[in-house]
């Protein structure tokens, strides 16, 4: 039986290799996070990978699972995740969006991206829940995203667990930051990350709102809100008075942050 209310998580999915990467410190907490939520009904993913217009759900009985890169080991592209899907869950939360005055829409043939299917390939192998996926629009702010999570608030005490799936320091796309195996992990990058900690915890929304403008870093440490606009979503489901608890941090590729929290 499912919780009365769960809480919502943010994980950082790094890399889609990080499957093959036995060792990795971000792989071993993702392997071991499903344990932590046995008791769900199903899974609500908002992946950075999934960018649209305007809101948009996946209702598809059988997703597919998308191979959403290039130039990665070839044995990545065999690679399925074969979770049933949910058009009833699907159509639930974006009943729920409607009813807050946002348009959402249903669409019935996305598959699974990479940000949905790594680390829920992880946390639940067995591919036992079904899973939907809740798209982020990249053009909007941070207030926006806040305000779809808290949307689909209701979802907690339906036994579904929550899942922002990006990056909590995500510098790929910028020209002056280089990374890599055994790069090492630049001060700024540890900067943003100490700020990000402080205000997620703090469950400073005003701070985390506002975060292109105050956090040290943020141009470089977040170049485009893609990867972040799922924190957002996340924090917003957990309801207005929660606050997060970091539950992973460690470094990939030098400054890849992997940073993973609960908000409750």
């Amino acid at each position: 039986m499912a919780p009365d209310r769960l809480p919502t998580i943010f994980v950082s999915h790094g890399a889609p290799s990080l499957p093959l990467e036995p060792g990795v410190a971000a792989r071993e907490f993702l392997a071991g996070l499903g344990m932590q939520y046995p008791d769900i009904t199903a899974i609500l993913c908002i992946s950075a990978h999934w960018n649209t217009q305007k809101p948009s759900v996946n209702a598809v009985m059988h997703p597919a699972t998308i191979h959403d890169f290039s130039g990665f080991p070839s044995e990545l592209y065999d690679m399925q995740y074969p979770a049933p899907g949910s058009p009833d869950l699907a159509q639930q939360v974006a009943g729920l969006i409607a009813a807050e005055g946002i348009p959402c829409d249903t669409d019935t043939r996305r598959g699974f991206d990479h940000g949905a299917w790594v680390p829920l390939m992880l946390m639940y192998p067995d591919a036992r829940f079904p899973v939907v996926q809740l798209s982020i629009q990249g053009h909007l702010d941070p207030a926006r995203h806040l305000a779809l999570g808290n949307a689909i608030a209701p979802l907690r005490t339906r036994g579904v667990l929550v899942i922002g799936s990006g990056g909590a320091v995500h510098p790929l796309g910028d020209p002056a930051v280089a990374l890599g195996e055994g790069m090492p992990t630049d001060a700024w990058a540890v900067a943003f990350n100490d700020w990000l900690n402080h205000a997620v915890t703090d469950g400073d929304r005003d701070n985390l709102v506002h975060y292109r403008e105050r956090a040290p870093s943020a141009v470089h440490a977040q170049p485009y809100p893609d990867h972040f606009m799922p924190l957002f979503v996340a924090l917003g489901a957990a309801g207005p008075a929660a606050q997060g608890t970091i539950i992973h941090q460690s470094w990939y590729w030098g400054n890849l942050g992997m940073g993973a929290y609960e908000f409750r």
